[in-house]
């Protein structure tokens, strides 16, 4: 993982910026179907590797479960101790510090696009994980702008070493790191001009509404990130 993660706030404000608001409502959606596939997972145990500020761990244990986070950076491990244990992420010999089948779920959200080594990375938290595994990342695929290049370098995270959109995602899990997609979630849908349009008129609160509302109902799989439930069902290669 790259040691330096620019483009991750320490403090969100969920009511004055939408994005921000986006920033927890992905981990929201996983663990809403992670909690439709399994269930009742009080006791159990979870992996969020790359934790952040701790917000993954906070709803994971609102649910019941014991969560545990790791992440490269020391401030995001110091704020995330409160929600759970932490721990200062290995980023040289992550499997090392990962033991197999250590974790009921182990969960990952917006970290693979960051690491030199996606599909080791994958593969560890296949191994770690004794029923599921759930992990978000960026969707390439996006309803296009027509007022900007789909090429403008402004619409790119300087962090981000690889992208996918859900066929190519589903070709690296199942082919590649031994699991097996058990069902998709959408967090929201921007409709370029018209989300902006409704922003500027309405406000924040009514775009997300549309955004996570019908303009995601209407392009499941144009959304904001790709978040995948899935469970261990091969070996390595």
């Amino acid at each position: 993982m790259n040691e330096e993660i620019r483009h991750l706030p320490y403090e969100v404000d969920e009511h004055a910026d939408r994005h921000h608001y986006y920033e927890n409502h992905w981990k929201r959606v996983a663990l809403d179907l992670l909690l439709r596939q399994a269930g009742d997972v009080r006791g159990w145990s979870l992996l969020d590797y790359g934790c952040g500020r701790g917000e993954t761990m906070k709803y994971a244990a609102e649910a019941g479960m014991v969560p545990l986070g790791l992440d490269a950076d020391p401030e995001c491990v110091r704020r995330a101790a409160k929600h759970g244990q932490t721990g200062l992420l290995d980023t040289k010999n992550p499997a090392r510090q990962v033991p197999p089948c250590s974790f009921d779920v182990a969960a990952c959200f917006h970290v693979l696009e960051h690491v030199d080594n996606p599909k080791e990375i994958l593969t560890m938290l296949r191994r770690s994980a004794r029923r599921y595994v759930i992990v978000a990342v960026p969707n390439l695929l996006k309803i296009p702008n027509l007022r900007k290049p789909r090429a403008s370098p402004e619409k790119c995270n300087d962090g981000h070493l690889h992208g996918w959109d859900h066929a190519h995602f589903r070709n690296l899990a199942e082919k590649h790191c031994g699991l097996k997609i058990l069902g998709w979630a959408n967090d929201a849908t921007i409709v370029p001009v018209a989300s902006e349009v409704v922003r500027r008129m309405f406000g924040n609160k009514a775009v997300i509404g549309l955004e996570t509302g019908i303009f995601r109902k209407l392009f499941p799989y144009w959304g904001i990130s790709i978040i995948a439930l899935m469970e261990p069902s091969g070996s390595d290669e």
